[in-house]
């Protein structure tokens, strides 16, 4: 399979990068100039995400002047012995910036879910405290992996004779996904239950599924890292899949914040739906499930919470008529 052009990797990660940018800042934007709200633990965790996925942005525009990416083409000039020793400085920190930085969008995420997931739903709540433990454990076993993986003495890693480098590490490349791809699937699960759990109309829920659903492109591109790894051997397709797996979750982690989007695929609020179902619907119930949830994913703050919790989602059932 033929790889990315050299000189295509750079401006592809930039419009990735850019993309991320745009939504993260919206999403900002909307939280303290439109919403008047301090930032929450999600945008904070977000905020990590996007500045980490500059760093690897950076790293991998210098091993492309360094002469990181002409390892299959003949015609490249040889490089010098400093030119040398800085790629391999610069391809070790890059190894933090994916291997590790690629946690940020899932503690991100997972800091929504805390706002999402009730206290009326206990078992789905100590699902989420496992998968917030597992994940953050994952994330620093990656980090010490990556770093003493070749020893205390984690100057060989750039040694020009050195016997053994993290980033060439076929052992460490595996552990990594591994960890990676089970915490991504666990993350991906994890709202499912509640979104369907939930009295929402059709489209306010398949708006939400469709956002929460985008998660598959992470998981795609990380199937697609590994595979180009192990068998395809098409190196700048690593940089490139490295870049959309970060800016995918970036953008699966900004997705719900935006309520201007989710009302652009459709989605309409308890009051809409108010006027559509006529005498039969329970108004105030209604109005309590669908806004409550919407402001959770909106703002981080759930005005009705309370009141939610002591109206029981058995009491904001819609009427067998409307159930369709």
């Amino acid at each position: 399979m033929a790889g990315v052009a050299k000189e295509a990797v750079v401006p592809i990660e930039a419009v990735l990068f850019g993309i991320s940018t745009l939504l993260v800042l919206a999403r900002l934007a909307l939280r303290t100039i439109r919403q008047h709200q301090s930032l929450t633990v999600s945008d904070w965790f977000l905020i990590a995400s996007l500045l980490d996925a500059a760093a690897l942005f950076g790293t991998d525009t210098a091993a492309y002047n360094l002469g990181g990416m002409d390892e299959y083409d003949p015609s490249a000039p040889p490089r010098s012995i400093e030119d040398q020793i800085t790629l391999m400085k610069v391809s070790f920190a890059g190894n933090y910036f994916y291997d590790t930085g690629v946690y940020f969008p899932k503690l991100a995420l997972l800091a929504l879910y805390f706002k999402l997931i009730p206290q009326t739903l206990p078992l789905l709540r100590k699902f989420l405290y496992g998968v917030t433990a597992l994940t953050g454990s994952f994330m620093l076993t990656t980090c010490f992996l990556d770093t003493f993986w070749c020893g205390s003495n984690v100057s060989v890693n750039w040694e020009i004779d050195g016997e053994c480098s993290t980033f060439d590490s076929k052992t460490v490349f595996r552990i990594d996904w591994v960890m990676n791809l089970i915490s991504d699937m666990l993350v991906f699960a994890l709202p499912f239950p509640l979104l369907f759990g939930l009295q929402l109309s059709r489209r306010y829920k398949a708006g939400l599924v469709a956002i929460f659903a985008s998660g598959l492109i992470t998981l795609g591109a990380s199937i697609g890292r590994f595979a180009t790894v192990e068998a395809i051997h098409a190196w700048t397709n690593v940089y490139v899949l490295s870049m959309t797996e970060i800016a995918a979750a970036i953008v699966v982690v900004s997705l719900p914040a935006l309520k201007s989007l989710l009302h652009g695929l459709g989605l309409r609020s308890s009051k809409q739906n108010t006027t559509q179902t006529g005498s039969g619907y329970n108004k105030h119930s209604g109005t309590v499930t669908t806004s409550s949830h919407f402001n959770k994913l909106s703002s981080g703050r759930d005005h009705h919470r309370e009141l939610y919790l002591q109206v029981g989602p058995h009491q904001c059932d819609l009427p067998a008529k409307r159930r369709r």
